[in-house]
């Protein structure tokens, strides 16, 4: 990690939302970085498998981040027992490959509930801690498919619509916490070698080989590498920072 963005972290604590993928790629990088850690997913072996470095405080919490409750309680006990987050990193996120016509009512709820919904909840409930202090950055995970329809992923309209919903939002939070010192951007990742993209099918696989620029997926860590850069660089607000390798441009 670039030096002057990494001391940004230290001394802080950091709240990262999902284990999983992104989201414990990010934790690898902040842990030995930050104070204090505290991970929340829903899956505990996930949290039960993170082990932090020498310096990095951990705190695991299980969350249900499309119940607002849950969401709530979760941050009040970040509060409780690491203070004040100064950094949130949204990752938790759910892919749907079903076409339009077998996207049923049900399906788009759950998509709309943890892609959305429980972006706006860990970012409600994390502004209210931020805003006293007034520093904070809040860090959303999007994807090209919000931007690009044809991305080298199978194209599911609940999906690209939760993450072009993420970027409007972000873009319009950010004008109202900017008075309070609190910055929010979201990442647009292009497709990345998490256990979400295993299940896409053989030829999505394929046509990432053809239109990505090193015909590669991205992995986990160069996601989290550019996240903890956007989340620290203190002219980053309301934006949507795209890593598609080319991906994203269609084909």
């Amino acid at each position: 990690m670039f030096t002057r963005i990494s001391d940004h972290y230290k001394n802080s604590t950091a709240v990262v939302i999902g284990a999983g993928g992104i989201g414990d790629a990010i934790v690898q990088l902040l842990s030995g970085q930050v104070a204090k850690l505290v991970v929340g997913d829903r899956d505990q072996r996930l949290l039960d498998a993170l082990t932090p470095q020498v310096g990095t405080e951990l705190v695991r919490r299980k969350i249900d981040v499309s119940d607002a409750a849950s969401v709530r309680d979760f941050f009040a006990y970040c509060s409780q027992h690491a203070g004040s987050p100064q950094f949130l990193f949204y990752t938790a996120g759910i892919l749907n490959l079903e076409s339009l016509a077998d996207t049923t009512p049900a399906l788009w709820d759950t998509a709309v509930d943890i892609n959305l919904n429980g972006a706006f909840y860990c970012t409600h409930a994390a502004m209210e801690l931020m805003i006293p202090q007034q520093q904070g950055s809040i860090l959303l995970l999007g994807s090209i498919a919000g931007t690009r329809a044809r991305s080298g992923s199978r194209v599911n309209p609940v999906y690209n619509t939760t993450k072009a919903a993420v970027s409007a939002f972000v873009n319009a939070a950010a004008m109202q916490l900017r008075p309070h010192g609190v910055r929010i951007n979201c990442i647009s990742p292009g497709p990345t070698a998490t256990a979400m993209m295993d299940l896409q099918p053989k030829q999505v696989h394929a046509a990432i080989s053809e239109i990505a620029l090193d015909r590669r997926q991205n992995s986990p860590i160069e996601v989290a590498e550019l996240a903890l850069f956007v989340a620290a660089h203190g002219r980053f607000t309301g934006e949507d920072v795209g890593l598609g390798g080319g991906a994203g441009l269609g084909g």
